[in-house]
């Protein structure tokens, strides 16, 4: 797979997770098809974009080379799932969190696509084995979410994937095996669950652990992750501040 020539990303779902893929993947210059089953849905989710694209352009955080012009110009909405599928040679589904639900749009979009194209899930809680159990075949298929990574998947879709997110400015990860909840908090709560024991046992105050995390750790993450990292240490500092009023 070479995906500077792959052009075409399908979106199933316009709801907030759907419009940020959206926009993630014009960011990187692809043409990307809206799908949502709900009449107009799609169509409403391009003026939000839209709305939120000029906010971004106007305040100089626009991702990607392209305006956000030009941007919008690659979006396209579809109410009929199978006009929405044609052509793309990945798909990213974003509908509700719900087992039944995603297990019934996977086995759809499975008869309406080619061998080849990528069946991807933005699911944060299910499992994949079960989400993609109804899916015939399950190589051609994983988990792309900004903390969770994929499961057992043909290394020629994981690495074309990962070549996507990484072109569209993302830092993917790839997991060896699949697991409950995601592995960057995972670390971070065994980070806090320690941050939280030292202060409890006086091994220091809380704003000394602050100084570590700020210029050890935080320094070393990406945008994204540094603001839920930054925001769980609030809150740990926060804990810490009304176990001493408590005191």
């Amino acid at each position: 797979y070479n995906v500077s020539d792959m052009k075409i990303i399908t979106v199933i779902g316009s709801g907030l997770i759907g419009r940020s893929w959206a926009m993630l993947f014009v960011s990187g210059g692809y043409n990307v098809k809206i799908y949502d089953n709900q009449p107009g849905q799609s169509t409403k989710a391009i003026t939000e974009i839209k709305k939120q694209l000029v906010e971004l352009e106007e305040a100089h955080m626009l991702r990607g080379e392209l305006s956000a012009a030009q941007q919008l110009a690659l979006l396209s909405s579809y109410d009929d799932l199978s006009q929405a599928l044609d052509g793309a040679f990945f798909v990213q589904e974003c509908v509700f969190e719900q087992l039944e639900v995603k297990q019934s749009i996977f086995h759809d979009m499975e008869r309406f696509v080619g061998k080849d194209v990528i069946l991807s899930s933005s699911t944060s809680c299910l499992v994949p084995s079960k989400v993609f159990s109804k899916v015939q075949n399950r190589s051609r298929c994983l988990v792309s979410h900004p903390v969770n990574p994929p499961y057992y998947t043909a290394a020629a879709v994981m690495d074309t994937t990962h070549a996507l997110m990484t072109k569209v400015g993302q830092a993917p990860v790839l997991l060896k095996k699949e697991i409950d909840g995601f592995a960057l908090n995972r670390v971070q709560a065994a980070i806090i669950a320690e941050s939280w024991r030292l202060v409890q046992v006086s091994v220091f105050w809380a704003c000394g652990w602050g100084v570590v995390l700020r210029s050890q750790f935080f320094k070393a993450l990406p945008t994204s992750s540094k603001v839920s990292h930054e925001y769980a240490f609030i809150t740990f500092v926060f804990k810490c501040k009304k176990m001493l009023i408590n005191i």
